[in-house]
């Protein structure tokens, strides 16, 4: 019975537009190929894209304590495009999946990771789709 509107509130999430110079489904399929190097999970509709990385349990289990286990901090983007004058407007938004709210006893430095892997995923984003930002 869950719906969209029952779900946790992200603690970290991040907006950001671009232009591309790509029309629409070159973008979507440039950056659904970047994302398949993560092992993302990616859903694909016409403007689309949901694309969800990581683990909750495995970041539950090891938190901050390694670099893989950094990368594996459970984030979802979705990106919208729409065809433009010159090109693809860009939309992304990024958020942790996580789920639970974390304390700053829980997991130290989980602020930093989440906002770095974030940063990290909208530039991949970005770069696919050889975007640049909006004026």
């Amino acid at each position: 019975m869950g719906t969209a509107g029952s779900r946790t509130k992200p603690m970290f999430e991040k907006t950001e537009q671009w232009m591309s110079p790509l029309s629409p489904n070159e973008v979507l399929a440039a950056i659904s190929t970047a994302f398949s190097s993560e092992k993302a999970r990616i859903h694909q509709d016409e403007d689309f894209l949901d694309i969800r990385t990581g683990s909750n349990w495995q970041y539950r289990l090891w938190g901050n304590l390694f670099s893989w286990s950094r990368r594996n901090i459970p984030v979802a983007i979705t990106v919208r495009v729409r065809a433009a004058e010159h090109g693809t407007q860009i939309e992304a938004h990024a958020f942790d999946t996580f789920g639970i709210r974390l304390t700053d006893q829980a997991f130290f430095g989980a602020k930093e990771t989440f906002e770095d892997r974030l940063n990290e995923l909208l530039a991949m984003a970005a770069s696919a789709a050889k975007a640049s930002p909006e004026a």
